[in-house]
């Protein structure tokens, strides 16, 4: 745990020891009027974050107002983390970076209108967020190329591994899927990681894009200046499947985080195994990306199936990605209103109850690819 988590975990927000080291923040990166700001003068609500502490940092004077970011992650997932961030911002993709240090960092606050999870159900905010995708995609960031998801399930399971996690009980809680197996252990589990990107890497690796991975409602917002839809907390992006992306938006709008008592979450079934919005969103991406590629396709109709298709080849890893984070989170007491034990064995339920789908989508694929 970094120093300035710490301090926060241990002194209450509104006290003088937090203010003090807000305003020394402020004086440090911002300078100007910050170094008059006395403590009665600062304000600082919390904002929803899961894996990190955010807190919006005000005063009523003048100065500066900035975003307080407190990192939660491992030392490696931060550099890459800022680093990303940095580059976004210098191109004007993001917010600014007003400064970084031990344990978190300075950004600007965009005034903005975050979006809900009623929004997953209106068309044309599915839309907006199809015709979005296209240009992040279209990103050449000097990054790595690898695929990074596939990297951080190998991290949260070897982190699972290291702190004694065993042969995991799939005992799902909101969802009544039964076709997984009772147990499954940690070799089990790097397998079926191992499985899935041997048939992404055969079917799909010409898809690899610039992508955001968390890519949830929660993390796009509406400028107010412009109204302009912008994505958030890239903590995740790097190098990925494009159908990852998609996947990753519908499978999470089959899930509700606004579950006011323990567990803290429910995936609903039906819209699990009938998604009411994958077509839409997939619309939207194909028309925008062909736009933005000056592509004028021959036959629309077949470019879409094969998206929709690609979306939901992807559909279960979304779900394995997020239960090994939750399985390792759990060991660690990770606090973020969820009971992550549920999450996990409730996401390892729907993967395993998906990922027959995937294989008959890849079976079909490679035939395909053999009769060319």
């Amino acid at each position: 745990m970094s120093e300035i988590e710490r301090l926060f975990k241990q002194n209450a927000i509104n006290s003088d020891v937090i203010k003090k080291k807000l305003i020394e923040l402020g004086e440090s990166f911002l300078g100007g009027e910050w170094k008059n700001v006395t403590l009665d003068q600062v304000h600082v609500p919390r904002l929803l974050g899961q894996s990190n502490y955010l807190y919006h940092v005000t005063s009523s004077t003048s100065a500066t107002p900035y975003l307080l970011r407190i990192h939660r992650q491992e030392r490696s997932q931060v550099f890459t983390d800022t680093v990303l961030f940095a580059i976004l911002s210098e191109r004007g993709l993001g917010p600014k970076l007003y400064g970084f240090f031990e344990g978190g960092r300075l950004e600007e606050y965009l005034p903005s209108e975050g979006f809900t999870e009623d929004d997953y159900w209106k068309p044309g905010f599915v839309q907006r967020i199809g015709a979005a995708l296209p240009a992040c995609h279209a990103m050449d960031i000097p990054v790595s190329k690898n695929v990074r998801c596939a990297k951080l399930m190998r991290d949260w399971l070897n982190g699972y591994k290291e702190l004694e996690g065993g042969d995991y009980e799939i005992l799902p809680t909101t969802v009544t899927y039964s076709d997984h197996p009772k147990t499954i252990s940690v070799q089990k589990l790097s397998e079926e990681i191992d499985t899935f990107e041997k048939w992404a890497r055969e079917v799909f690796e010409h898809t690899l894009v610039f992508g955001q991975i968390d890519f949830g409602v929660s993390n796009v917002l509406e400028l107010n200046s412009t109204k302009e839809m912008v994505f958030i907390d890239c903590e995740f992006s790097s190098y990925n499947w494009r159908g990852f992306d998609l996947a990753m938006f519908v499978s999470e709008s089959a899930i509700t985080f606004n579950v006011p008592f323990p567990p803290g979450i429910k995936i609903i079934e039906d819209l699990t195994d009938n998604s009411p919005i994958i077509r839409i969103l997939c619309e939207a991406y194909l028309d925008a990306d062909n736009t933005l590629k000056n592509h004028i396709p021959s036959d629309r109709s077949s470019e879409l199936e094969s998206l929709i298709q690609e979306c939901l080849f992807f559909w279960p890893l979304t779900h394995l990605f997020w239960a090994l984070s939750a399985m390792k989170h759990a060991l660690l007491k990770f606090e973020n209103g969820v009971d992550l034990d549920v999450q996990a064995r409730d996401r390892l339920a729907v993967y395993f109850h998906l990922k027959p789908r995937s294989q008959k989508i890849y079976e079909e694929l490679k035939k395909w690819k053999k009769a060319l």
